[in-house]
This record gives C-alpha cells, sequence and structure tokens, in this order.
C-alpha cells in the first residue's frame, strides 16, 4: 500500500457513511515480459469489470488483497460461516452476502492514492493453479450475478474462436468473422483504456491482441478444472 491508502478509505467513507464494503483496486508488478503483460492485462480487466459491477450494484468480484468492510455487516451476515468448507472465495462471498443483506452499501475505491500492488504469478504454471483456485468456487455462488458474467465472457470468447474455425471451412463467412473480432477488440479497448489510464500502465494495451487469440483454450481449460475441482495451492493439494 502507498502512503495515502488509509486516507482515500477515509475519505469514500465520508462521502458514504452508509458503505459496509469498499473494494480497492489491485496492480499488478512484475517484469517488462510478454507473460507478465498479458497477465497484467488480464488482471486489470479484472479490476475494472468488478469496479462497473459494484458501481451498476450488481456486484460480482472484488480481490481480498485491497478491501474493507465494516464489522457490524460481518456479524450480521455471519461472517464466513457458510462457505468454510470452501478454500477460496471468501472475499467475494463476504460481498455477495453483504450486498443481499444491505443493498445499496457496497462501493468501488476509485482513487489512484488506494492502489495495492502486488506481485503477478511468477509462471505459467502458478498462474493456472491461481485461476483454477479462484474458477473452482463458481459453483457455490449464491449469487446470479457472477454466474451470468462468467458464462457470458465464455461464450464470447468461445464464440470467437468458434468463428475462426468457421471461416477456414466456409471461407464467405470470413467478412462475418472479422467484423466480430473488429467489434470485441474495440469494445474491450474501449472498456480498458480508462481502467489501464487509472492504473499507470496504458502501455499493456499493445497486448490486446495476443490475449485474445489465447484467452477462449485458456478460459476453457481453467475453467473445466475449476469444476472438476482440486488444485495446488501455497504447497498444499486442495480437494
Amino acid at each position: 500500500m502507498g502512503p495515502g491508502w488509509l486516507r482515500a478509505y477515509a475519505r469514500l467513507l465520508a462521502r458514504a457513511p452508509q458503505a459496509n464494503f469498499i473494494s480497492g483496486p489491485v496492480l499488478l508488478t512484475g517484469p517488462a515480459t510478454f507473460l507478465h503483460t498479458l497477465i497484467g492485462l488480464e488482471f486489470a480487466g479484472l479490476i475494472g469489470v468488478g469496479a462497473a459491477c459494484i458501481t451498476r450494484q450488481r456486484p460480482t468480484m472484488c480481490n481480498g488483497a485491497n478491501l474493507a468492510y465494516r464489522r457490524t455487516a460481518f456479524e450480521a451476515v455471519e461472517g464466513f460461516a457458510d462457505n468454510l468448507h470452501v478454500a477460496s472465495g471468501d472475499d467475494e462471498f463476504l460481498l455477495h452476502k453483504i450486498h443481499a443483506a444491505f443493498p445499496g452499501t457496497a462501493f468501488f475505491l476509485a482513487d489512484d492514492a488506494a492502489i495495492a500492488r502486488t506481485a503477478a504469478p511468477a509462471t505459467l504454471l502458478t498462474l493456472l493453479r491461481q485461476r483454477v483456485r479462484w474458477a473452482s468456487k463458481w459453483r457455490h455462488y449464491h449469487s446470479t450475478a457472477p454466474r451470468h458474467l462468467a458464462v457470458l465472457v465464455l461464450g464470447a470468447n468461445v464464440a470467437l474462436a468458434v468463428g475462426v474455425g468457421a471461416g477456414l471451412l466456409w471461407p464467405a463467412l470470413w467478412p462475418w468473422v472479422g467484423a466480430a473480432w473488429v467489434i470485441k477488440l474495440g469494445a474491450d479497448a474501449w472498456f480498458l483504456n480508462p481502467v489501464l489510464a487509472f492504473l499507470g500502465r496504458r502501455r499493456w494495451m499493445w497486448g490486446l491482441l495476443p490475449l485474445q487469440v489465447l484467452y477462449a483454450p485458456y478460459a476453457l481449460a481453467v475453467g473445466a478444472a475449476g469444476w472438476r475441482g482440486g488444485y495446488q495451492w501455497k504447497g498444499r493439494a486442495v480437494r
């Protein structure tokens, strides 16, 4: 955390004293390699989507590296009592429960002084294990918003990959496939530009095309592994 982190939270609480849950921004740090650029870009997208969903009062995700909540709200929803059997996701489960019990009291802290910086996964294997852990909690969601978001993201990215396959079989479809790719990449760039500017990482935008190419097989593999369950985390095998 930076020196202005706590003051940033205090400013939001002064503006919104009804806040029961505050999700803060997180920036991944690491060397300026191809892998870390893609990891950072994807994670910036997750932070942006989480912020947008909370702002629209349809909370989906947050990050335990940077958040705050009121003790009274935590106790009112019985904290983590109903998800102690799940090894991941206590931050998001708490967000969903507080939103359900106290609608309109979850906020995203869009203040650059509140950015928390944490190291990105060092290797591709570490990244995949982390993402499988995150995906493993999908079946335990009670809120519909994160389920709908997951289906939308997976469907959109797989559809682009299927479109390329269809274009190879039926070349007449290429104009439609190309248009779909342009629309998807344009929408992603439009969304990510202010997020990356806020995080001070606009240079990551060049990774958007390679990330899109890799995302369909990556999302399918992680989703399937998460649904099956079982992963390595901090030297432990979790089942």
